[in-house]
């Protein structure tokens, strides 16, 4: 499989996810900055046509030989800012997601196994 076909059809799991409410933000596999680059305009049209909301993270506070960028993905604002507020209060989803559980709704004993469950791993 192809990165594009991989990254869409992995935006297009969590923006179903969010649509149906199983998850409250999702946050897409991380992307080079070409990447984003290149599949962004795809990307940002699958997430509205869900009537999803996304807003677009650089990971800046990361080193620069492990900076990536990825999409948060949700459907309401307020979710986009509590996951902002985390950010700024200085956790970092690249290093745990446990900071991050209350608003992924995300609980380990009771996940619904999705897409996401999938590339976690590489968070960790």
């Amino acid at each position: 499989m192809d990165k594009q076909s991989f990254v869409l059809g992995m935006i297009t799991a969590f923006s179903e996810c969010v649509a149906a409410g199983c998850k409250a933000l999702a946050l897409s596999p991380p992307l080079t900055h070409e990447d984003y680059v290149m599949f962004s305009e795809e990307i940002n049209d699958l997430i509205e046509k869900h009537g999803l909301l996304h807003y677009h993270e650089e990971n800046l506070d990361l080193p620069e030989n492990e900076r990536f960028e990825w999409i948060i993905i949700a459907l309401r604002q307020e979710t986009i800012d509590e996951y902002l507020k985390l950010r700024k209060e200085g956790y970092n989803p690249a290093h745990s997601l446990e900071p991050f559980f209350g608003v992924l709704s995300y609980d380990p004993q009771v996940a619904l196994h999705t897409g996401y469950d999938a590339y976690k791993q590489f968070f960790n």
